[in-house]
């Protein structure tokens, strides 16, 4: 009872005045209102929700306004497209590039033993560059494997060599050494331990010089100036043009003895060229079906040329068809015999690895030993051919030895499918030699009738 009486006689006291900062408003804080006289309250009219509000009835969303900090900076005028370089990488063919890159090539000398079959075995490279001061950045260090197959014991020393790429030119310490892997054979490093190497060479009749240790300090260069044992990179550039134009003089002396307008054929002699350049690249590429285009096949070139020789013989060049082949085939055969070793020294067409008295020490670019030496066999192969042709020639005569000349070509086709398996690379396609043997030897045979009647 006490307690009802005195909220009985307790004073009303008014609702406290809302304020601007009451809830959905904003702005500063608002004097307290008057109180309002005691009586029914009184309900504020509904107001509409604000476009963009939260979608309660009686709330407005408040909207700031951007101050200099909140204020979002109106973008720069674009400006005017810059020039493109005059030369990027993309412009420059992908051979070129790896030609002129900056690389390392590596060799290290490893003693296959002298008893056992064919031997794999994987040798590690490692190398840090010398001038660099602080932390090594990316580029400055390097590990690499190479894993080399089907070394025969017996066949004297090898040279394993690795390209090493991505690099930052200047001056590098290397070293190399055989590892064991799975599966695999470990060599021991040549020469033996103990023994001095500065007066070792590979066998005869190579003079390659074999170094002190592997690796040691090497510097920086591009592809053409690299130094690979065995392989000398300016032989190339040097004897393919002296084959060429060994076989141009060839041709021209042979038409000027016989009294023969020699320009139109020259003409032609040079489109024949130009063809079996282009019929080269197109046969290696389709040999390896695409997925190596930086050599060219001797087969196609021969294909290349022999097309525009006898269309020339067909279309008359001002002399007989007859002469038009009894000239073309001693020189392009001469010539080749003239051009063929470059491949030897560049490392490519290279044959398969031998213990044989008659294998000669060379190198693919990454494997040096004693191989067959396929390149000089075909060399010699084509060259007598062409001198046997040419003493045909200048005996029988021009107008007669155009059937002697299509049955030179033929017999240089025909002999070469058995140099082919002297070679150390892989069979692209297993009936290519044989299919291309049958056709060598029908062309052949009918030369031989042609000429005999």
């Amino acid at each position: 009872m006490a307690r009802a009486k005195s909220r009985k006689g307790r004073r009303p006291v008014a609702p406290p005045a809302k304020t601007q900062r009451a809830r959905g408003t904003a702005g500063p804080a608002a004097e307290p209102a008057a109180p309002t006289p005691a009586g029914p309250p009184i309900r504020p009219a509904p107001r509409r929700a604000a476009p963009g509000g939260d979608g309660l009835a009686g709330r407005k969303t408040p909207v700031a306004e951007p101050t200099a900090a909140t204020r979002r900076p109106s973008p720069p005028p674009a400006a005017a497209p810059a020039a493109p370089p005059a030369s990027t990488p993309d412009d420059v063919p992908r051979w070129a590039a790896k030609a002129l890159a900056d690389m390392l090539a590596v060799t290290c000398w490893v003693d296959p033993g002298e008893q056992g079959g064919p031997v794999t075995a994987t040798v590690s490279f490692s190398g840090r560059r010398l001038d660099v001061t602080g932390k090594p950045r990316p580029g400055d260090t390097f590990t690499q494997e190479e894993t080399i197959e089907g070394v025969l014991p017996g066949s004297g020393p090898v040279a394993v060599t690795a390209e090493v790429r991505d690099i930052n030119p200047g001056e590098w310490r290397v070293s190399a050494r055989p590892v064991a892997r799975p599966g695999q054979n470990l060599l021991r490093p040549y020469p033996p331990g103990g023994q001095a190497a500065g007066h070792l060479r590979v066998p005869p009749p190579r003079r390659v010089s074999i170094p002190d240790e592997p690796g040691g300090t090497v510097h920086t260069s591009h592809l053409l100036r690299s130094k690979v044992p065995g392989i000398s990179r300016y032989v190339y550039p040097t004897l393919v043009p002296l084959s060429v134009l060994a076989g141009l003089g060839l041709e021209a002396a042979l038409l000027i003895t016989g009294h023969y307008p020699a320009l139109r054929m020259m003409l032609f002699s040079l489109a024949a060229v130009a063809a079996g350049v282009a019929g080269g690249k197109a046969w290696y590429i389709a040999v390896h079906r695409g997925r190596k285009r930086d050599g060219w096949c001797i087969q196609g070139f021969v294909a290349g040329a022999a097309i525009v020789v006898v269309v020339a013989a067909l279309v008359g060049v001002g002399i007989p068809a007859g002469v038009v082949l009894a000239v073309a085939g001693p020189a392009l055969l001469v010539g080749m015999g003239i051009g063929r070793p470059a491949c030897f020294w560049a490392g490519c067409c290279t044959g398969r690895p031998t213990t044989s008295r008659w294998g000669i020490w060379s190198s693919d670019r990454r494997m040096g030993c004693r191989r067959a030496p396929a390149q000089l066999a075909e060399a010699l192969t084509a060259l007598l051919i062409g001198l046997g042709l040419l003493a045909y020639v200048l005996v029988a005569g021009l107008p007669q030895s155009g059937p002697a000349a299509a049955a030179g070509l033929a017999a240089y086709t025909l002999v070469r499918q058995f140099i082919l398996g002297m070679r150390g690379e892989p069979r692209v396609w297993r009936h290519g030699r044989v299919v291309t043997a049958a056709i060598a030897a029908a062309a052949l045979v009918v030369s031989i009738v042609l000429l005999v009647r």
